[in-house]
Parts: C-alpha cells; structure tokens; sequence
C-alpha cells in the first residue's frame, strides 16, 4: 500500500511540474503582451504589419558575443523593417529589409542550440556584418515573406 503512495506521490509531482512548465510561459506572455503591443502602436500602424509574432526567442546578436542571454518579446515584419521587441525595454534591434544579405534556418547561435529551427538573418549596416537568430512558431512562413518583400524591391 504505501508503494502505490509513493507512485502516485511521484506520479502527481509529475503532472504538476509538467502543468507548471507549460502554464508559466503561456501566463507571462498574457501579462507582459499589453504592454509590448503598446509599445509596437507607438511606432506602426496595424497597417503596416505584415507579421507579429509575441513568442519570438532571439538566440542573439552576433556582434554582442556569445555571453548575452537570450530574449523574448516579439517580432514584426513591415514592408521596410524586421523589428524585434524585447519585452524588457532598451534591447530591442530593427534591422531594414534593405539591409538583409541572407536568411537561413539553423538549429544553433552563438553556441545556444535547439530542437527547432531557428531563423537566422545575416544583415549588413554601416558597413558591418551581422547576425541575429530567432525561435518563432512558423519561421518558414517568415523566412518567405521577407524573402518576398525582398524579391519585390528588385
């Protein structure tokens, strides 16, 4: 009897732990979107957004080094710009379409890795190269928008 105890102890420490894991992320992005979004709606127009992603994961930065930590907040696309909110305000990176020399998808960045494929764009301005990395939920609908935004200004 106090085997089975013990099971269902583990069993039930499991389920929530596991509950945790996915309701904390889910929970933080609701309390912390209003705030992003209003951000954004200082600066774009509805119209202008062709993408938004609020569960965008930057991997970093290139020209930062590999010591930053990674970022959430989210990620919009207009016609002129790849824009990247940090949920913490002061590190959020707009980088032209213009500006973009190459879009990949890889499964690590400045020695972070993943399962998943993450959208990297290789962008050059002011004369310099860089690099920026994202989980998003559909990088491959992203990667050809922006490739069609760049094909368009041809």
């Amino acid at each position: 009897m106090a085997a089975w105890f013990g099971i269902a102890l583990i069993v039930t420490a499991i389920i929530l732990t596991t509950l945790l894991i996915l309701l904390i992320p889910a929970i933080a992005i609701k309390l912390i979107r209003p705030p992003l979004e209003a951000r954004i709606a200082e600066i774009y127009i509805p119209q202008q957004i062709l993408r938004k992603d609020f569960t965008a994961n930057s991997f970093g930065q290139e020209s930062k080094g590999v010591w930053q930590v990674r970022g959430n907040g989210g990620l919009i696309l207009t016609e002129e710009y790849s824009h990247f909110f940090r949920f913490v305000p002061g590190a959020d990176l707009r980088v032209p379409i213009a500006a973009i020399t190459e879009l990949s998808f890889t499964r690590n960045h400045l020695g972070k890795a993943t399962i998943y494929n993450l959208l990297k764009a290789r962008f050059s301005t002011n004369g310099e190269t860089d690099s920026i990395a994202w989980y998003l939920r559909d990088p491959n609908a992203w990667k050809a928008r922006i490739e069609e935004i760049m094909r368009d200004r041809l």
